[in-house]
């Protein structure tokens, strides 16, 4: 939560943090005008909701991976002719 409440006090902090300088220096631009600052606000704190719900998708595919493909298809069995 902390993080939550600074994306909303600094949003180029978060982006700046995730190492995505262009968007760091575009809030810190939009944050220096204060008409703005809800939009960077709120741009920032949408991008930190995106990753956390990337991450909680990334562990759920890697803890639901089936160890049997569902969509393969069975081997056909092969019968043995009678013999005449």
């Amino acid at each position: 939560m902390p993080s939550f409440k600074m994306d909303k006090i600094f949003p180029c902090a978060k982006f700046f943090a995730d190492g995505r300088t262009a968007a760091g220096i575009m809030a810190l631009l939009m944050q220096l005008t204060l008409v703005l600052w809800p939009f960077a606000a709120r741009w920032a704190t949408q991008a930190h909701e995106r990753q956390r719900i990337e991450r909680l998708l990334d562990e759920l595919s890697e803890a639901n991976i089936p160890t049997i493909d569902p969509y393969a298809r069975a081997p056909r069995k092969k019968f043995r002719q009678m013999a005449l």
